[in-house]
């Protein structure tokens, strides 16, 4: 057994305890159930919203949810509770696990549906819940990065610390090999470079986040980057200027990864066409923490982050589980989260979970492109697509 190109496969057999030899995906899922068990158990115990929740399911299976022996396997995740972003909404303080003071940052997110008088949905984030997302940015860059690169990031929250921007630049230094996830330090010296890496790590640098084309030009002469981090309308925007492609092609861009907004096959084409760079595509939302699937080199789908994500795919009116490679909506479960963990979460995301192994070689489920958001109605369910997220505070 050996490992596939993608960076993540060595990153998820040394978390769960593996050889070196490779990733055994018998012994991964043996993990995460583990991992699912507690999640459910504990959000039984500390959230008030799942404890009610959960004791409305039939008395055997709380029980065995209250003993930590639910699910006994991935399809019985189907027998769980739905969780919404309504339900946050109404009061998501429900689903807080751990007391505020333990609360390293919360982020609020107000959208067109947001209610009059509502706070909006927020989530909490431990220390430890920051740190296993700059693990996986770091481990994940390494897909379309180089030891020594430099990056421009276009995406806000570089000027709040471990917001989704300056936890990104935080974690470059340690690219391919992850951070000190030891609990008993504090995010930021976990977050502080050793000395070995100075050398081999990646470097990050905050851009504008309105992306005008006379800044952006400013910071490629300045940086010059050899890979950009930005959303999708961020780089449609730029894309209309043929001196930010002409600028582009004279830094000699290499990568771009897109992220916090569905990236569409047509755009994708003109940024290769236009900005003559390999174009990655990036699955991520503030309930998974931010990072969620990335692609990888063989750009067959977004590889899942298993370590702390499990998605299931169901039928957007039943709510049934979906075989691999037909669409639905994605649903989440959180495997690590302490401040708010989420189980079966209802992301609102239009897409399929791949059938079979990538190209890479890697055995990790993979998410494909987000299709829309699914809307639900007065006069229906409708599948639409509009710029992801709302305002964030």
């Amino acid at each position: 057994m050996s490992f596939s190109l993608c960076p993540l496969d060595p990153w998820l057999a040394k978390l769960s305890g593996q050889s070196s030899a490779g990733l055994d995906i018998g012994a991964l899922h043996h993990w995460q159930m583990e991992r699912l068990r507690r999640t459910v158990r504990r959000a039984a115990e500390k959230s008030p919203h799942y404890r009610e929740s959960f004791a409305q399911l039939p008395p055997d299976l709380h029980q065995a949810v209250l003993r930590g022996e639910f699910p006994r396997n991935f399809e019985d995740m189907a027998l769980l509770p739905f969780s919404s972003a309504e339900d946050i909404e109404c009061d998501w303080r429900r689903f807080l696990c751990v007391s505020l003071d333990a609360v390293a940052r919360m982020v609020t997110l107000r959208t067109s549906g947001t209610v009059t008088g509502k706070e909006g949905k927020r989530f909490a984030f431990t220390e430890d819940d920051l740190g296993r997302t700059a693990d996986f940015f770091a481990v994940g860059m390494a897909v379309l990065l180089r030891p020594g690169e430099r990056v421009l990031i276009l995406l806000p929250g570089a000027d709040r610390p471990f917001g989704v921007a300056d936890l990104l630049i935080r974690s470059l230094p340690f690219l391919g090999e992850g951070i000190n996830l030891d609990p008993g330090l504090p995010l930021e010296q976990r977050l502080e470079l050793p000395p070995h890496r100075l050398s081999f790590g990646a470097l990050g640098f905050a851009g504008n986040p309105l992306a005008e084309e006379k800044g952006f030009l400013e910071e490629l002469e300045r940086i010059r980057p050899q890979s950009v981090v930005a959303a999708p309308s961020q780089l449609a925007r730029l894309l209309c200027s043929s001196a930010v492609a002409e600028a582009v092609r004279d830094v000699g861009l290499r990568t771009l990864l897109a992220s916090s907004e569905a990236l569409s096959p047509d755009l994708r084409q003109k940024l290769e066409e236009t900005w003559a760079c390999e174009v990655f595509d990036h699955y991520g939302l503030t309930e998974s923490a931010y990072g969620c699937a990335v692609e990888c080199r063989s750009h067959d789908g977004m590889h899942i982050r298993e370590a702390d994500i499990f998605l299931e795919c169901v039928d957007v009116v039943s709510g049934r589980p979906v075989p691999p490679g037909q669409k639905g909506e994605i649903v989440l479960t959180t495997l690590t989260r302490e401040a708010m963990p989420l189980v079966r979460y209802r992301t609102g995301d239009y897409a399929a979970i791949l059938p079979g192994p990538c190209r890479c070689g890697s055995p990790l489920r993979r998410l494909e492109r987000v299709q829309g958001r699914i809307v639900r109605g007065p006069d229906g369910i409708h599948v639409v697509n509009p710029q992801k997220g709302g305002n964030r505070a």
